[in-house]
Formats: C-alpha cells, sequence, structure tokens
C-alpha cells in the first residue's frame, strides 16, 4: 500500500536546481521518502532513476550537512626530515546527488525502515586519525545505550557483519521496502525502468551490494563506497545479473579496506574479496588492470592528487561489469573536491553501461 503526501520546494546544490517530491512507502511500517529531480524534467520523457542507501545513522540530507575536520597525512609528501607531512583537512560524503541531477536523472533517498541502538560497525581502531570517528564510536556502542534511551539510529540491514546482529540479513524487509520504494517512485515519475541503479555508502553500500547478489535484474548497475558483501560467498548467489562498482580508499578505518569483524566479531570481507565474490557471482573471470587516473584534493597545485587504481573483469556473463576502483591514501570520509570528482565519476560509470 502507498501513502501519498506531496510537498514541492526549491533546493539550490552546485548550480543545480532542484525539485524536491515527498511521499511515503508502506511496508511493515511508514517512512518518509525523498525524490529529487532536476527543474528540466517534465515527466514527458523516462528518465533514468538512481536510489541512494545512506550510511548508518544519518540520512541522505544529514550526510550532505556533515563536515569532519582532521589532520591527516598527506600522501607522498614528507618534510625534509623524512617524516610524513600532515595538514588540516574538511572531509565530507558529498557530491553523488548533484551529479544526478546534473544528467537530468530522479534521485530518491529513503531512510531505512527500521532502527537500531547498536552499531555493530563501529569497530574503530585507536590508530585511526580520526578522533570524531572514535568519539562517535563510543558514543554509538557505549554512552548511546546508557544516557540516551530513546535514541535509535535508522541504519540498513546488508549482511550478516552490518547493522542487525538478531537478523543477519536473514529476512526480507529491507529488500522489500526498496522494491517498495522504486514502485512507489515509478507512479509519481517517468520512470526508464531499464535503467534503474542503486547506490550506497558504508552499512547503505553493504545494501546496495546485498541488492546485487539478491535482486540484480532490478537494476542496470550498482555502485558503492566503503562497503562490501557477505563474507561467505555462497549467501550472493544471484538469479540474473548486474553491473557492479565498488569503491574503497586504502586509508579507511571505519570500514577498513583490508575486512575485519564487526563488534560481535563477525566477520566482512576485504574490498578484494568482495571483487571477487560478486565477479564469481555475476559469471566474470580474469582480472586485468586498467589505466589509473586521478582525483583531485582540496589545496591545489601544491598537494598530490589522489592516485585512482582501476581493475575489472575481463569478461563476464551477459556483458555486465564488475570494476574496482582504490583510492590510495583516502580515508572513510574525502576532502570535497575529491569526493565530489568521485561520484561524478561513478555516475558516468553507471551511465554508460550498456
Amino acid at each position: 500500500m502507498i501513502t501519498l503526501a506531496i510537498v514541492f520546494l526549491t533546493l539550490n546544490a552546485l548550480g543545480v536546481t532542484a525539485v524536491s517530491r515527498d511521499f511515503s512507502a508502506v511496508v511493515h511500517s511508514q517512512t518518509p521518502v525523498r525524490a529529487l529531480v532536476s527543474d528540466a524534467y517534465d515527466g514527458a520523457t523516462p528518465r533514468p532513476l538512481l536510489v541512494y542507501l545512506h550510511g548508518f545513522c544519518a540520512s541522505d540530507d544529514a550526510q550532505q550537512a556533515l563536515e569532519l575536520t582532521s589532520m591527516r597525512r598527506v600522501p607522498a609528501v614528507r618534510n625534509r626530515l623524512g617524516v610524513d607531512r600532515r595538514r588540516q583537512q574538511v572531509l565530507v560524503q558529498t557530491g553523488l546527488r548533484e551529479a544526478a541531477l546534473a544528467e537530468d536523472w530522479i534521485y530518491v533517498a529513503p531512510q531505512a525502515p527500521r532502527t537500531t541502538r547498536e552499531c555493530v560497525l563501529c569497530n574503530m581502531p585507536e590508530r585511526s586519525p580520526n578522533s570524531q570517528d572514535r568519539l562517535f564510536a563510543s558514543w554509538i556502542t557505549g554512552i548511546m545505550a546508557r544516557e540516551t534511551p530513546e535514541f535509535a539510529c535508522r541504519a540498513w540491514d546488508g549482511s550478516d557483519a552490518v547493522a542487525f546482529p538478531e537478523s543477519g540479513a536473514t529476512d526480507d524487509n529491507d529488500v522489500h521496502y526498496i522494491e517498495e520504494i522504486i514502485e512507489a517512485t515509478k507512479k509519481q515519475f517517468n520512470v526508464d525502468s531499464d535503467r534503474i541503479y542503486i547506490a550506497g555508502i558504508a552499512t547503505g553500500g553493504f545494501m546496495a551490494n546485498r541488492m546485487a547478489c539478491e535482486r540484480p535484474g532490478a537494476f542496470r548497475g550498482v555502485a558503492t563506497f566503503s562497503a562490501g558483501t557477505f563474507k561467505n560467498a555462497s549467501r550472493c548467489t544471484p538469479d540474473d545479473k548486474t553491473s557492479v562498482l565498488l569503491i574503497h580508499g586504502t586509508d579507511d578505518l571505519t570500514v577498513p579496506i583490508d575486512g575485519g569483524v564487526n563488534s560481535r566479531g563477525v566477520a566482512f570481507p576485504s574490498s578484494d574479496e568482495s571483487f571477487e565474490i560478486l565477479g564469481d557471482a555475476m559469471g566474470c573471470s580474469n582480472v586485468i588492470s586498467q589505466e589509473r587516473s586521478t582525483l583531485p584534493v582540496d589545496g591545489g597545485n601544491s598537494q598530490p592528487d589522489v592516485d585512482v587504481r582501476k581493475r575489472k573483469f575481463q569478461k563476464c556473463a551477459e556483458d555486465v561489469k564488475v570494476e574496482q576502483w582504490t583510492l590510495k591514501g583516502v580515508d572513510h570520509f574525502l576532502e570535497r573536491p575529491t569526493s565530489e570528482a568521485m561520484f561524478k565519476d561513478a555516475v558516468a560509470w553507471l551511465k554508460d553501461l550498456q
């Protein structure tokens, strides 16, 4: 059942004027959904749809406003004594919705339908350079439970290592909810059903990769940042194929690129393992390296660009693509120019899928 409550307003983002339409989808509970379209959208021509799944506890709007200030090592730059140079950086996770709207896509960012009081993926090591990350992890896993009994975070049930340890991604609640979101959006907008994409960050990225495993036929492509899939490859046995792009920073200590265990000891795979698992699931073979690229940083020519190592499977079933982009020196959050350029490239990758 779909309950509609429509509100129009105008937003400005990097020069893109967007129209917002709020509605709600009902599965087991009702959760608000915000859809954005560019002001060029007239409803006459079917447009691609990008479904974005937020990270732990932060809605899309909250994530757009979130900035972390951190002293970070500058890759490949050392002072005269040979010590790694550090500088203050403002780190964000922004640029995806602006890139989608610039392509005149429909952008939908639902909030996860369920809440939790435990951040099982908040297993931050003391060596993390981002004190905010450590404080947040401590607050979520300890102080919140003791001091704020009414508080809970919205989170996606993306794998057995993410968000809901009591379910371990064994029920279909979130999967069905995302399907319901898509159907509700189709009733509101002229959606190109052949070009529906899904993307996510962190726990939302795990959920997007879960959709690649369990509902691949619903999407032309999947793009995730700082996320993985099930450690057990037998949990990813799709009955159809879709293209997948995995992006991860080498210095990510929130969701380590080398994998790890959550706060309950449940393992999640490395980026390389996730790449292999999803590639095998999509009928791919023969990994090859591609030409490297770079992403800009905040600091102009005085700072080195971010080096991006790209790998892909040479051949996959049904001509889908499975690729991995590894960002050297990049953490869970990125400098604004890096973040915006990365998401722009990810949208371009999705757009180019045949």
